[in-house]
């Protein structure tokens, strides 16, 4: 535990021995929804998120369906048969050599069983594999992505309901002091010691308060709410949360879990690899094509009787090599190299954006914990200097204004406190989650993990065809290379000089209204008829 995190801990500690004191003239405390037993700890509302979040299953179930899409492209490997059932009638009517016309009728019937097999492809099946297993691969790393963004919401959820109870409980508690003061200060004024402008400070005080009370309890209704949007039920009696693990110890050590472990990076690293792939899988495309096909089956030519069916049987090899195609093939070659230099760009972005994010959450984190120590080293000095103008002010030795200055400087203490503790766990979370270490079973052991690749697994399984361990070998040695050339670079500039700009003066004056005429409809045109406007005839 670094000492951040026990900073954290302790701080969160701290305030639930905030105390609360009301008066009658308080508004009514904030209670919260509980469940019987112990409190609710951070690992059982992720777990909770984990297996029932929308968004996250609507996430798998995308992935699923891309695994499907390894199976649609090794289909070619696999044997194709059809059922062939054909019932033809014909009536044709034809001169004859008497001049007259005569019918001649047919009658045909059929079935047969075609199967054909693909021999070689040239490499377009293996690049289309290829192409689809590196897209699934990818739409693992956006689940991952998911999974870390989902659980982030649920941890500041979590953590931003313990805050706005901690700060609901400190409005209070200052709303209970300040109503001792003006009850003090009305008491003290009927004795001569203080005047109705003491009075007056001390009610406008607490009256601020009381609307900064009504904003904390609304702010605290919304954090459950957004705790129950992600979690799928209301949050009971949260209990502190638990040492985040997989934190850096550095911000360089977080840059290098960044290039090794970023799930956003990997993704578009996983999107280059398909684009290499559909490049082979297009220059496939100038390869020949041997495939194999035969059918078998009974025809009847002349009538639908069965015995008059007779067994046929074709087979044969066919070879099939591209010309010219009108310059297809070549133009998806050129798009195919021009997606695959734009993913290689999306990579940079896509290093330079999780890098950035990791450094905002480091130095968020940071700056939460120096606020932090900051916020309590603030309310232990409030806490005295309180006591004793407190103190004076009964002895007559300080003025109602310093009381109420000393209150609200506690007050304003606390609150530092209480908002940097939430922003330290909050941005530790936020560092886990663009690393890819926010992870359920990292935080709570017991959470069952969600495996992507059993699906993938499910599916090959059910699609396995008997010749895929003899042609997939072969194809895959006649796959092209799927290299992208370099993309173009544009040439440094010769003049970087910046160019003033030539502005010109608009004429006035300014306008004050829209051209809009207005059209009325109904009884009120009939009124206002000049003003309708009507089209020409």
């Amino acid at each position: 535990m670094n000492a951040r995190t026990r900073h954290t801990l302790l701080a969160a500690s701290a305030l639930a021995a905030l105390p609360v004191q009301a008066q009658e003239s308080d508004p009514p405390p904030i209670y919260i929804e509980a469940r019987p037993g112990v409190p609710e700890t951070l690992g059982q509302a992720i777990a909770d998120a984990y297996r029932s979040n929308p968004q996250l299953e609507g996430q798998r179930a995308q992935l699923r369906a891309l695994d499907e899409q390894i199976v649609q492209a090794a289909s070619p490997y696999r044997l194709n048969a059809n059922l062939d059932l054909a019932l033809q009638y014909r009536s044709q009517e034809q001169r004859g050599l008497l001049g007259e016309f005569d019918t001649l009728r047919s009658r045909t019937m059929g079935a047969s069983v075609t199967v054909s097999q693909i021999l070689l492809n040239g490499g377009r099946t293996a690049a289309q594999v290829s192409a689809a297993e590196a897209s699934v691969l990818a739409g693992r790393e956006r689940l991952r992505e998911a999974e870390n963004s989902i659980l982030y919401e649920v941890v500041d959820a979590y953590v931003s309901v313990r805050r706005d109870q901690a700060l609901v409980a400190i409005q209070q508690r200052s709303l209970a002091s300040y109503g001792r003061q003006l009850t003090q200060a009305i008491a003290r004024e009927r004795g001569g010691d203080l005047t109705r402008t003491d009075i007056a400070q001390a009610r406008a005080q607490r009256e601020i308060v009381r609307a900064q009370a009504a904003q904390a309890a609304a702010n605290l209704q919304a954090s459950r709410a957004r705790f129950a949007t992600v979690v799928g039920r209301n949050p009971g009696n949260l209990a502190l949360p638990p040492t985040l693990p997989g934190l850096p110890a550095s911000l360089d050590a977080a840059f290098a879990i960044v290039e090794q472990e970023s799930p956003s990076l990997w993704q578009a690293i996983m999107a280059t690899k398909a684009g290499d792939a559909r490049i082979a899988a297009q220059r496939a495309e100038r390869a020949p094509i041997v495939a194999l096909s035969g059918s078998y089956g009974y025809a009847s030519p002349y009538s639908y009787q069965l015995r008059d069916a007779g067994p046929q049987v074709t087979g044969g090899v066919t070879v099939r090599v591209p010309l010219l195609s009108g310059g297809v093939i070549g133009s998806r070659i050129r798009a195919a190299v021009a997606e695959r230099q734009q993913l290689g760009f999306e990579v940079e972005t896509a290093r330079r954006a999780a890098l950035a994010e990791a450094q905002n959450a480091w130095n968020q984190a940071v700056a939460a914990d120096s606020q932090m120590d900051s916020g309590r080293e603030a309310t232990e000095a409030a806490e005295a200097a309180l006591t004793g103008v407190q103190r004076g002010f009964a002895e007559g030795f300080r003025s109602n204004f310093e009381v109420l200055d000393s209150e609200q400087r506690l007050l304003t203490a606390q609150v530092v406190f209480v908002n940097a503790t939430y922003a330290a766990y909050a941005a530790q979370a936020r560092l886990l989650a663009t690393l890819g270490r926010l992870q359920a079973a990292a935080i709570d052991r017991d959470v069952p993990a969600y495996d992507p690749a059993r699906n993938t697994r499910r599916v090959k399984a059910q699609t396995f065809g008997p010749f895929d361990p003899i042609l997939a070998p072969i194809d895959r040695a006649q796959v092209p290379s799927g290299r992208a050339r370099p993309a173009p670079v544009l040439a440094p500039a010769v003049d970087a000089r910046v160019r003033p700009a030539v502005v010109q003066t608009l004429p006035g004056p300014m306008g004050g209204a829209l051209p809009i005429v207005p059209v009325l409809r109904g009884p009120v045109a009939t009124d206002l008829s000049d003003t309708v406007v009507t089209g020409g005839s």
